[in-house]
């Protein structure tokens, strides 16, 4: 008897326990539904508004907009460009419908990331409107475009002019984050946002045709810590002096930059692509860079000379160089804290089967110039037309270019290394066996195939090359292969 009655009471504490859990979230109050709200997607934050009558509007509140249909319209583009062209049109009618609702009187973000031209620059001066006079914090458009035909979109200029009303220049202090990709912007609206945005910290421009040169300079109130130039095709010549800038990235056109001139005293992470002149002062805190030079006629000595103030610091380095260049390196940069280096090399037939890559001109001056590096990876890059002869695994012998004959020389650090665009033809195989016996801390070695490269891509030699790999890769380090 004694024991049901305990049954029964546990059964009714259960009870109590599963009621009182039910309809915990009626009583939060708005403030933190709009909170939880803003968390969810656009679409999600609408749907909870047929819940109840209190939930009709709460979503009216919310103060993160992102919309970004990008699977929604990739559909469209399968079925046919008029139906991804309807699509499109119907969703700016749907975005537009949103903000016409949308009560909350602070913004975020606003986050907009819809391939369009400049037929729709009337809707979109409209958004850029709408987020300002809220207060944005974070706004990004992104309106790029497979169609290079298409003409961009410009910024609204009754906004961005120095003789706005002190109310407008008042709801651009709060913008922290400025993201313009397939927006034409001018060095006047950079101009703009350097003034009127007092604590914008991340600055980025992409695809914009209508920038030339951009002057990014200021003193100790200048916040910017993020600045990124991306794909401006007109962009001549850039100058930054930016006390709390971090990270730079600048991609110019498909010529070369004339100019580049950078003081930042607390940069840690520089990208640049094919300048003409650089020109850096007072970088005491650079430890990654990343230079792109292959296609352009900027020499490899005028590259590496621009670092050689701050060799001695980098950590990272990722290079695109040119067949025989790997030469100059060593004569130019030491490099003693190196902890990783990526080289990117544009491969043809004077550079794969050349017998100097692994000696004291290539590979090991490489080494040499990184004596603590942990991880190298080495990416070859291929034109269209090139193809190799994948030589069978009993013939190899004979193939054999005799590179390790190097004087006496082993790398103490290096743990990891990476081949991208390996087809198993004599050469790779001579290098990756020349990094194998000189590289005496070798943990593990990545390979990353590249078959299409080969006039044979039947899967007997497929493989081949992986059961050369294993057998030439030791037990003892670790074999990936991708």
């Amino acid at each position: 008897m004694a024991e049901k009655r305990v049954a029964k009471f546990q059964t009714k504490k259960r009870a109590e326990i599963v009621y009182g859990d039910d309809d915990r979230i009626t009583h939060l109050p708005d403030d933190i539904l709009v909170d939880i709200l803003s968390l969810l997607s656009l679409k999600e934050a609408v749907c909870t508004s047929v819940l109840s009558s209190r939930w009709h509007n709460l979503w009216k509140q919310i103060y993160r907009l992102n919309f970004d249909p990008h699977s929604s319209l990739q559909k469209g583009t399968q079925q046919g460009f008029e139906s991804c062209k309807k699509k499109r049109e119907k969703y700016v009618k749907w975005v537009n419908c949103v903000l016409r609702k949308h009560k909350a009187a602070i913004l975020k973000d606003f986050i907009i990331r819809l391939r369009l031209s400049k037929t729709f620059e009337k809707d979109v001066t409209r958004w850029i409107k709408f987020a300002i006079v809220r207060h944005v914090q974070r706004l990004e458009l992104d309106l790029t475009t497979d169609d290079s035909s298409l003409i961009n979109c410009s910024l609204p200029q009754e906004l961005l002019t120095q003789n706005t009303s002190s109310e407008i220049d008042l709801k651009f202090k709060s913008l922290r984050v400025l993201s313009l990709k397939s927006v034409d912007v001018t060095e006047e609206d950079i101009k703009f946002f350097q003034s009127k945005c007092p604590m914008l910290e991340e600055l980025v421009v992409d695809r914009s045709l209508k920038l030339l040169n951009v002057d990014v300079c200021g003193g100790p109130s200048l916040v910017l810590k993020h600045l990124e130039l991306t794909r401006c095709y007109n962009l001549k010549s850039v100058k930054v002096s930016a006390p709390n800038l971090t990270l730079l990235s600048i991609h110019g056109s498909h010529s070369c930059l004339k100019s580049v001139k950078i003081s930042a005293p607390n940069l840690t992470s520089l990208t640049v692509q094919k300048v003409e002149s650089l020109f850096l002062e007072n970088v005491p805190k650079l430890v990654e860079v990343s230079i792109c030079r292959v296609y352009s006629d900027v020499s490899a000595k005028d590259v590496f000379s621009a670092f050689a103030c701050c060799d001695f610091q980098l950590e990272i380095l990722t290079l695109e160089m040119k067949p025989f260049e790997e030469t100059f390196l060593s004569t130019i940069l030491q490099l003693p804290k190196l902890k990783k280096l990526v080289v990117f090399v544009l491969g043809d037939e004077s550079f794969i089967f050349r017998k100097s890559y692994a000696s004291d001109t290539g590979l090991t001056n490489l080494m040499k110039t990184a004596p603590n590096l942990q991880e190298f990876v080495l990416n070859m890059q291929y034109s269209d037309a090139l193809k190799f002869t994948f030589i069978r695994y009993d013939k190899m012998k004979r193939f054999s270019h005799q590179l390790l004959k190097v004087r006496s020389f082993f790398h103490q650090h290096l743990k990891v290394f990476k081949f991208c665009g390996y087809c198993g033809v004599p050469d790779h195989v001579e290098v990756l066996k020349y990094m194998i016996e000189k590289c005496v801390a070798l943990e593990k070695v990545i390979i990353e195939p590249c078959y299409d490269k080969l006039y044979s891509t039947e899967e007997s030699i497929k493989e081949q090359v992986v059961k050369r790999l294993k057998e030439q890769v030791p037990q003892q380090i670790e074999l990936v292969i991708l």
